[in-house]
């Protein structure tokens, strides 16, 4: 109940009293009871013509009548009414009201008045509160329902990427909702999305009000993209047509191209990424179509792969796996010995293997043996066609496998025979000198042979020369003229070599550093599968050495590049000065200005390239790297240092100051109070 008062006139008094008598939550009304009454003091009347009238809510009541006062401290009742109030939308109401009264002159009352005043009704709950929390989509949640009144009743509806629906009506208190498969299709490009659920409230088939809430709904983990397996094949097109099986490929030669075969997204979603790899091998591609690298190694291997779709969702894993087969390049050894009555036939004792590279049982790789001969010291080579040629299929190697040469090789001659033997990717060559018919001692007016006939010079030896005790080295590294041997055999030679060994390189096999430059290769061999190489880029000139140290199999070290001091930049001598400089004051940044409490930041110069700063600076930002200042050039450091500072609280703070200039914020700087005072550095 509110109670209000009027003016007043010769202690006559309006009052007015508002009650909130009951509620209606259908009608959104409140039942309000309005009575005005009239009081007196001292005065008295006796049946004057007089009106009153109260307005509520913009309903006015009206009263008129001829009432008498006649004792002291009276209280006429003019009006008690009770009036419906209607409530807004929401179930709130506040209303203005008023009221008058007007008396007949005389010893009645004039004018009295209650205006400006407004009375708050009790809230009428309109509709009712919803809770959801996060779901997945496909799976249910529970739709909660907290009701005003234990007689409502609810229809429940959805919104999601433009579409709604009802879920359910005439719902109490919570309702478990399956959210449907389809909607991840309305986000194919996030794992989770947002809509919302909206409650309908219902008092009988009255409608009160709706609420609404948002809830977040995630794609299932289960729905993720798909792909019916990856295709393989060589990009190496002599290896790819010489063993065609997806499964089976060559070490060093192949390079696995993977083909991704059925990609789908799941859902709406689209492939947006690919990944194959060789398990345990850190050789990977995330192209369609693309390569997997060169494979120095040989034995079974995995590849696994996946894609990935618009949600950043991979796909289930799937594996292959893959026969690397060993390959080596062809190696070559033979010695020859004369044969025959004259001695002129020559018989060679072959040592060959190839990589058989046995498929199935079958050997895939073919071994191409070939003879050339010249006299020693001529380049006129001419091939022979003797028994020691040939091609073989079925076998991948000769043990002191004995077979003569066609030509007549004479006994008094010395002859050069270059053996080649090629498989069905590379090839190598072996050679070896013929000396001629063994004598212990000739001569003839040209010069001195021992321990065979003289062809050549004025002393031609066949073996082993010692002088003082000591054997002669006859291994040869270069030409007669100093130069390197050239020629295709050198140029795209193998780099595990079991020699010391100098000579030109091409790019064509992947231990070239370089990429592609040729250039100079020196290796230094101690045994086995031990030694230093070392590669110089011609085009490039780059340097590059790596190390291979094992007593089984060559397994050579990553290359490493050498720089020299012309790769450093050069920094630029800073002159002196011989006074040093004046102090120049430091231009501020991102807020930073200077104290006027203290003196302004500065910088100076002395005649030994000591850059000093001085001052203090405050109110700027303080975030990792803000600029702060920029130092002019003439006082910058050669590469960044960092200094201290002074803060607010008289502890350390941290500054970087870069070779562009920047002074920046490292570390523990406030804006209140940063000093520079004592920070200085050489330049």
């Amino acid at each position: 109940m509110a109670e209000f008062w009027s003016n007043n006139d010769r202690s006559y008094y309006l009052r007015l009293w508002v009650d909130q008598v009951s509620q209606n939550t259908t009608d959104n009304s409140s039942q309000v009871r309005v009575r005005l009454a009239l009081t007196n003091g001292a005065h008295t009347f006796a049946e004057y013509n007089c009106t009153a009238s109260v307005t509520i809510d913009g309903q006015t009541i009206n009263w008129s009548g001829r009432p008498s006062m006649l004792s002291q401290n009276q209280v006429i009742m003019l009006i008690d009414r009770t009036v419906t109030v209607g409530h807004n939308a929401d179930g709130t109401k506040t209303f203005n009201l008023s009221a008058s009264f007007s008396g007949g002159g005389g010893w009645s009352p004039g004018a009295l008045n209650i205006d400006g005043n407004s009375f708050t009704l009790t809230t009428i709950p309109r509709s009712s509160s919803v809770s959801v929390s996060p779901g997945v989509i496909g799976n249910t949640i529970t739709i909660n329902i907290s009701r005003q009144s234990s007689s409502y009743k609810h229809t429940v509806r959805y919104s999601w990427a433009g579409k709604s629906g009802t879920i359910a009506s005439n719902v109490d208190t919570s309702i478990t909702w399956s959210i449907p498969i389809d909607f991840a299709n309305d986000i194919p490009d996030s794992a989770s999305g947002t809509g919302t659920i909206y409650v309908d409230t219902y008092s009988g088939n009255t409608k009160t009000g709706t609420q609404s809430i948002t809830f977040t709904a995630s794609v299932p983990a289960n729905v993720k993209p798909t792909f019916t397996g990856i295709s393989l094949s060589d990009l190496n097109g002599a290896a790819q047509n010489l063993i065609p099986n997806s499964n089976t490929f060559i070490q060093i030669i192949s390079n696995i191209k993977v083909a991704f075969n059925g990609a789908v997204g799941s859902y709406g979603s689209s492939i947006t990424g690919y990944r194959a790899e060789i398990v345990g091998k850190n050789q990977t591609t995330d192209v369609n179509g693309g390569s997997l690298g060169i494979m120095n190694y040989n034995g079974p291997i995995t590849i696994r792969a996946s894609v990935s779709d618009s949600r950043g969702r991979w796909s289930d894993t799937r594996e292959v796996s893959v026969t690397v087969l060993e390959y080596f390049a062809p190696a070559l050894s033979f010695n020859i010995t004369r044969t025959g009555s004259t001695s002129s036939t020559l018989t060679v004792t072959r040592n060959a293997k190839v990589a058989p590279l046995t498929v199935a049982g079958r050997k895939k790789n073919t071994m191409t043996l070939t003879f050339k001969v010249a006299r020693l010291g001529t380049n006129a080579f001419a091939v022979d066609n003797g028994q020691a040629t040939g091609t073989w299929s079925s076998i991948s190697n000769l043990v002191n496998s004995q077979a003569n040469l066609a030509g007549n090789y004479l006994a008094n001659q010395s002859w050069v025979v270059i053996g080649t033997l090629e498989d069905k990717f590379t090839r190598t060559e072996f050679m070896v000198n013929v000396a001629t018919e063994s004598v212990v001692f000739s001569y003839d007016r040209s010069g001195v042979g021992v321990n065979k006939i003289r062809e050549r010079g004025a002393l031609d030896v066949k073996g082993d020369i010692y002088a003082n005790d000591q054997p002669i080295q006859q291994y040869r590294l270069t030409n007669n003229d100093g130069g390197l041997g050239r020629g295709s055999a050198q140029w795209d030679d193998v780099w595990n070599k079991k020699g010391t060994e100098f000579g030109w390189r091409s790019g064509k096999y992947p231990d070239n550093p370089t990429g592609n430059d040729w250039g100079l290769f020196q290796n230094y061999w101690l045994d086995s599968w031990k030694g230093v190489q070392f590669f110089t880029g011609v085009t490039t000139n780059r340097f590059f050495f790596r190390t291979y140290n094992n007593n089984s199999r060559w397994a050579p070290s990553q290359w490493k590049e050498i720089a020299t001091k012309d790769d450093i930049p050069k920094i630029p001598e800073i002159p002196k000065i011989p006074q040093g400089t004046p102090w120049q004051e430091l231009s501020l940044r991102n807020g930073w200005a200077h104290h006027q409490e203290y003196n302004n930041v500065q910088y100076s110069r002395s005649a030994d390239n000591v850059v000093f700063l001085k001052g203090t600076a405050h109110q700027g930002r303080t975030t990792l790297d803000t600029n702060i200042g920029v130092l002019p050039e003439g006082f910058r450091p050669a590469q960044s240092i960092y200094v201290m500072a002074l803060n607010n609280s008289y502890t350390v703070a941290i500054l970087g100051i870069h070779p562009d200039g920047n002074v920046v914020v490292k570390a523990n700087v406030d804006s209140t109070w940063l000093n520079f005072d004592n920070i200085s550095f050489r330049i």
